[in-house]
């Protein structure tokens, strides 16, 4: 191994990864800072978007039916919008219990293009576009803050040319587990130091996926004939190449259910690297054009994102390479322990400047939870490394079962209660 490591060709590499390794991360630093700054209240709207309210499912009887709720119950006129549930080849009570709710039910029964990508395109070509100004999506795991509606109407009134926007992702399962624990963590400290922190910059956020708002005009001009198994990724590449960027609403509120064991976590994880490294090697290219062209930070704000996969991958190999073959800094420090230290600052940083804005006060509530955020942590670049091999394969869709059947009072009830300890 020491060989490898000082063959000359290897080292001005290495020495050049290092220096984008900081400039990179300095730069993630130096954005995140923005995040420090809570977004003004938007000003009620004084008109009314119509929209079209999707969820793409697949065998959901367990948990579609609290979504619906939220969604009848929302906070805005009932005539200014309209749900769809577009049941992909449900084998399960999916159609019967969205039926049940007086929504549009549309059902798919093509077995060749399955998956959320192929479902959404076949359902806004099934929805009539032309009646809506705008369309929501949600997972049909999701619960939706009463106001969800309203906040993104309040938005569009607010920021017009806004073509698509992102509303706050927040965590309906955040104590079951480990792994769902990590999931909200990383979600809290993301959505204020990544997300808001973005739209503080004047920056592109990134479409999570569910909880978003589209433009019916975005929809007509950009397509949604997505390719990738991560149709938001893809999409939001599209919306910068265009010119334009992903809005971020932090009062605009959905609850996301995240995944109870470590084995479905990596599934999930994997289909989402799979789809992260083919955007980047479709997009990437194009990004780095634009920005030489122009020199505007957002292509190379996004190229960097992109980039992260890669980034991570490589870091932690060199890394690994070096503690395995006993390096030392010059000043004759050991790496690993110094690595092992800055983790574990990092983490606890984590998991309290993230839970401490989410609550809207300092808290230490999660500091017990550092190792096991640690350890979620280092599952990242296996993961990573894996599903580069498998990025090729854009079309095998594994679906991540949902099971809490819980509602938004329920939700917010146990908030209250931690809240107040």
């Amino acid at each position: 191994m020491h060989w490898l490591w000082d063959e000359a060709w290897i080292r001005p590499g290495v020495a050049i990864f290092i220096v984008y390794l900081f400039i990179y991360w300095a730069y993630q630093i130096f954005i995140a800072v923005r995040g420090a700054w809570s977004p003004p209240p938007l000003p009620p709207a004084k008109s009314f978007h119509r929209f079209a309210v999707l969820i793409p499912a697949h065998n959901e009887e367990k948990v579609v039916g609290n979504l619906l709720e939220s969604l009848i119950k929302q906070n805005y006129p009932q005539n200014y919008f309209d749900i769809y549930v577009s049941c992909d080849n449900c084998q399960d009570k999916t159609a019967e219990i969205a039926k049940s709710y007086n929504v549009n039910v549309l059902e798919k029964h093509d077995t060749l293009h399955i998956g959320k990508t192929g479902n959404v395109q076949w359902a806004l070509r099934e929805i009539p576009l032309e009646n809506y100004d705008a369309v929501a999506m949600f997972d049909a795991d999701n619960l939706v803050e009463k106001n969800f509606l309203a906040k993104m109407n309040d938005y569009m009134e607010s920021h017009p040319k806004a073509q698509a926007i992102q509303g706050y992702l927040d965590t309906k399962n955040p104590d079951d587990t480990w792994i769902s624990r990590s999931y909200a963590l990383s979600y809290w400290y993301t959505n204020r130091f990544w997300q808001l922190a973005r739209s503080n910059w004047g920056l592109s956020a990134a479409l999570g996926g569910t909880g978003l708002v589209v433009t019916v005009s975005c929809l007509k001009t950009i397509g949604w004939d997505l390719k990738s198994l991560t149709e938001d990724l893809e999409f939001s590449t599209r919306i910068i190449l265009s010119g334009s960027r992903v809005h971020w609403n932090n009062e605009a509120i959905i609850f996301d259910e995240k995944p109870l064991t470590f084995w479905a976590s990596r599934r999930q994880r994997t289909r989402w690297m799979q789809g992260h490294y083919w955007v980047l090697m479709k997009y990437g290219p194009q990004l780095l054009l634009q920005w030489l062209k122009t020199w505007k930070i957002q292509y190379l704000d996004w190229l960097f994102y992109l980039l992260s996969a890669v980034t991570t991958v490589v870091g932690f190999t060199i890394l690994a390479v070096r503690i395995a073959i006993g390096s030392t800094w010059n000043f004759g420090i050991s790496i690993w322990p110094l690595w092992l230290a800055s983790g574990l600052i990092q983490c606890a940083f984590n998991v309290v400047m993230g839970p401490s804005f989410y609550w809207g006060k300092f808290t230490l509530r999660y500091i017990p939870d550092i190792l096991s955020y640690f350890l979620y942590g280092l599952t990242w670049p296996p993961i990573m490394f894996y599903a580069a091999f498998l990025s090729r394969n854009q079309s095998q869709w594994v679906k991540t079962d949902h099971t809490r059947d819980i509602g938004v009072s329920d939700v917010r009830a146990k908030e209250k209660a931690l809240n107040i300890m």
